[in-house]
C-alpha cells in the first residue's frame, strides 16, 4: 500500500510539471496571438470572430483544463503537505473535484457565449 502511494505521489509531480510546461506554452501562443497576431484596437467583434473558430475553442477549452488542473493540484499539494487524516484527504478532494467541475463549467459556458 505505501508503494502505491509513493506512485500516486510521483505521478502527481509529473502531472504537475507537465501542466506547468503546457501552460507555459499555452500562454505564449495567447500572447503572441492577441499582441501580435489580432489587428488593434481590440474589440468584441475580433474576440468572436477568434473563438467562432473551432480549433480556438478547442485550443481555449484546453488551456482552461490545464490551468484549472494545475491549480487545483498545486493547492491540494499545499493543503496535504503536513499528512492530514484520510478523512481530511477525501474531504478536501471533493471540495477541489467539485470546485474543478464548476469552474469548468462556467468556463466553457463563458466560451461558448463568447463564440455564439
Amino acid at each position: 500500500m505505501l508503494r502505491l502511494h509513493y506512485h500516486n505521489e510521483k505521478l502527481r509531480w509529473i502531472f504537475q510539471r507537465v501542466t506547468g510546461l503546457q501552460l507555459l506554452l499555452c500562454a505564449g501562443i495567447h500572447i503572441w496571438v492577441f499582441f501580435f497576431i489580432l489587428e488593434r484596437p481590440l474589440s468584441y467583434g475580433t474576440i468572436h470572430a477568434v473563438l467562432s473558430h473551432p480549433v480556438w475553442l478547442v485550443f481555449y477549452s484546453v488551456f482552461l483544463f490545464l490551468g484549472i488542473y494545475h491549480g487545483l493540484s498545486g493547492l491540494w499539494t499545499v493543503l496535504t503537505d503536513r499528512n492530514p487524516s484520510n478523512t481530511v484527504k477525501r474531504t478536501l478532494k471533493i471540495i477541489l473535484i467539485s470546485l474543478g467541475a464548476i469552474f469548468m463549467v462556467l468556463g466553457e459556458w463563458n466560451l461558448i457565449m463568447l463564440s455564439v
